[in-house]
C-alpha cells in the first residue's frame, strides 16, 4: 500500500506500551542466527513510497533489537527519540561468539495483525544496533508477553499474552 496523502494511519489497539515501564537487560543476547525472518511487522508512521512492512525474528536471547536502518527509515518527524545513555552496551551474539555495542534505546512501535485480522500496536524499548541482519529480533526471554508458537503448514502462530489487553494470535511468515 503506497499512500501520499497526510492521513493519520489506520487505528490499531495499543496492547503493550513499554514507554513508562523500568526496562533494563542486564546482559542483552541474541541466541540465534537472526537472519530469518518469522513475524512481518509494520511501522505505525513510514515513507510514503513504502508499505512500512519489516522483517521480524522471534527467537532465543534476552532483549528486543531493532536495526539502525529501521529506526532511521521512519520519517523524522515521526521517528522515536534515541536515548544514547545506553550507547556502548554490549549485545552478545551467542551463536557467532560475538559482540556489537548499541547506538543506544528507542521506544520503538510496531503495528501486527492478528489471525482474527485486527491491528494491534506494541510499543517496546529496544536497543538499536548498527549491524543487525534482520529488521528486528525479538528474544523470547526478553518478553513477558511471548507465551508460545505452534507450527503448521510449515508457518509458525504465535500466541502474546498481554494481560488486561488479551491474548492474540498473529500468524508468522
Amino acid at each position: 500500500m503506497t499512500s501520499t496523502n497526510a492521513n493519520p494511519p489506520p487505528y490499531a489497539r495499543t496492547v503493550l506500551d513499554e514507554t513508562h515501564r523500568s526496562i533494563h537487560y542486564m546482559q542483552p543476547e541474541i541466541a540465534s542466527m537472526a537472519n530469518r525472518p518469522n513475524l512481518l511487522g509494520y511501522l505505525e508512521n513510514h515513507a510514503p513510497d513504502t508499505d512500512g512492512s519489516f522483517s521480524v525474528c522471534i527467537a532465543g536471547g534476552s532483549g528486543v533489537f531493532i536495526s539502525q536502518k529501521l529506526y532511521e527509515s521512519i520519517p523524522a518527524e515521526h521517528r522515536p527519540a534515541l536515548d544514547t545513555r545506553a550507547a556502548g552496551q554490549d549485545v552478545q551474539f551467542s551463536i557467532f561468539g560475538g559482540t556489537e555495542k548499541s547506538i543506544g534505546t528507542t521506544h520503538f512501535p510496531l503495528i501486527l495483525t492478528t489471525t482474527s485480522g485486527e491491528r494491534i500496536r506494541l510499543v517496546l524499548h529496544a536497543l538499536v544496533l548498527p549491524n543487525l541482519f534482520m529488521g528486528m529480533f525479538i528474544s523470547r526471554g526478553g518478553t513477558s508477553w511471548w507465551k508460545g508458537e505452534s507450527w503448521g503448514g510449515g508457518r509458525v502462530q504465535f500466541v502474546f499474552d498481554f494481560g488486561q489487553s488479551g491474548e492474540c494470535n498473529v500468524q508468522g511468515i
